[in-house]
């Protein structure tokens, strides 16, 4: 059995509606999409091994970094515009 759920707003049930509304605090538009997905939530790591992970997560971002020193900032800037735009549509550089 399936435990994410997607419906179109539009197609919901009064009562799934009105109960769905209920729980947002705010109706839902007809063009909206409803998700719900039932999932058992793991325990969260102790703090030694959130400190692990944050100083392996640091070590990566400056081997990045360090890779990136000598590429000139528009550059930088032209390539992150290129992967959002990539990823994300409608998405517009800053003005």
């Amino acid at each position: 059995m399936s435990s994410v759920l997607i419906h179109k707003a539009s197609e919901l049930r009064p009562r799934t509606r009105a109960a769905l509304e209920s729980e947002l605090g705010r109706r839902l538009q007809d063009n909206e999409q409803v998700s719900i997905m039932v999932f058992v939530p793991h325990e969260a790591p102790e703090a030694k091994a959130r400190r692990e992970a944050g100083r392996r997560l640091e070590e990566h971002l400056n081997r990045t970094d360090a890779k990136t020193k000598t590429v000139p900032e528009a550059e930088m800037e032209a390539v992150l515009d290129e992967a959002l735009r990539s990823v994300r549509p409608g998405y517009r550089e800053r003005e």
